[in-house]
């Protein structure tokens, strides 16, 4: 045979007895051993893994229940602002349902509340809490009245999809050898926000009342409500005529322009600067749903503004009720023409402070 020839290479049978005839030898079984050593390393995973989800759930627990010791947890002061003009709207909604003269802006007053104080200490540099709590008087003619709105309100509430849990009528008894009075049924709930709404007789003189609760809000003073626009003088930027800022809550204020002035002998005071006085207006417009008090701290300033200037007047505080406007008159002197004003500026102490950079012709 020539030794150069080749064979012909033989190909691997695909069925039959021979296609099972395997040289490799098959896995090795798992031993018990080694099964328990896998089994082990899986559970002490699983132990690890539920040790840390423990951990992290003890842990927000133990700050949940310091928060809530402490009054909750600490909010910007816009927060507060927030929830007020919510606990007003939601108890303004009810008196809108109930017959005309039952109740009005003029029976409503501020409740004062002795749970939202910091009687443990929790609240530190900054941090304070109020409580939106409002109560309207009602004044009913006849109990049928009354009634006929106690109904109202509570099919409204309901179709709110809110619980509605009813305060049932008591009789009158005697009470401690007095004789304790009839008191009127009444509902409440806890409407959008956390906000708790009562109709019912009032707990000391069991006259009619609505109640509305905004709960204790813990907050920043020095967060509050911030700016959504602003033009003009209020832009950073060159100085300008005059400037406007409006708030996120709707409160609107606008500033300039600058006007000169003569001051009588009672505006300039015996240290004010004599050779030029201006005159600017403020105006404060509330299109919100809370007041605005507005104060002396409105007024800000910051180092090196205005050198040789001196404000030598500003009106005392006063509120601007919703929907309303007032205007407000800053009064300044100067010894030379000062080139601009900076006047620093926020409306109440819920809003926050910015800065009119305004021209002086």
């Amino acid at each position: 045979m020539d030794a150069s020839a080749k064979e012909p290479i033989t190909e691997p049978p695909t069925d039959g007895p021979a296609a099972f005839d395997q040289t490799a030898e098959p896995p090795a079984a798992e031993t018990p051993a080694g099964k328990a050593d896998r089994l082990a390393a899986t559970w002490r995973w699983l132990a690890a893994l539920a040790a840390v989800a423990l951990i992290c759930w003890g842990f927000t627990a133990v700050i949940g229940f310091f928060e809530g010791l402490g009054g909750g947890p600490v909010r910007p002061a816009a927060d507060y602002r927030t929830q007020d003009i919510r606990t007003r709207a939601a108890g303004k909604a009810v008196i809108g349902r109930l017959r005309p003269g039952a109740g009005g802006p003029d029976r409503m007053h501020a409740e004062g509340s002795t749970s939202c104080v910091d009687d443990l200490g929790f609240d530190g540099d900054g941090v304070t809490r109020d409580q939106p709590h409002y109560i309207w008087n009602l004044e009913y003619a006849r109990e049928a009245d009354y009634l006929a709105d106690l109904d109202k309100v509570r099919a409204a509430w309901r179709e709110h999809g809110w619980k509605v849990r009813d305060t049932p009528e008591e009789s009158a008894s005697p009470d401690a050898g007095r004789r304790k009075p009839a008191r009127r049924p009444g509902i409440t709930t806890v409407a959008d926000h956390g906000i708790t709404l009562f109709m019912g007789p009032d707990w000391f003189t069991g006259k009619p009342i609505l109640s509305a609760d905004g709960g204790c809000v813990r907050y920043r003073a020095d967060q509050g409500v911030a700016a959504r626009e602003s033009s003009g003088a209020a832009r950073d930027g060159s100085p300008a005529r005059e400037g406007v800022i409006t708030y996120d809550d709707g409160v609107r204020v606008s500033i300039g322009p600058v006007r000169p002035t003569t001051l009588s002998p009672n505006e300039r005071g015996p240290d004010a600067p004599s050779a030029h006085a201006y005159r600017v207006t403020v105006t404060v417009t509330n299109d919100s749903g809370a007041p605005v008090e507005l104060s002396s701290s409105d007024i800000g300033s910051y180092a090196n503004a205005n050198p040789g200037v001196k404000l030598l007047g500003y009106e005392p505080p006063q509120v601007v009720s919703e929907g309303r406007s007032t205007r407000l008159e800053l009064v300044y002197a100067a010894a030379e023409r000062p080139s601009h004003l900076d006047i620093v500026y926020g409306p109440g102490k819920f809003h926050r402070h910015y800065s009119w950079n305004l021209s002086v012709p």
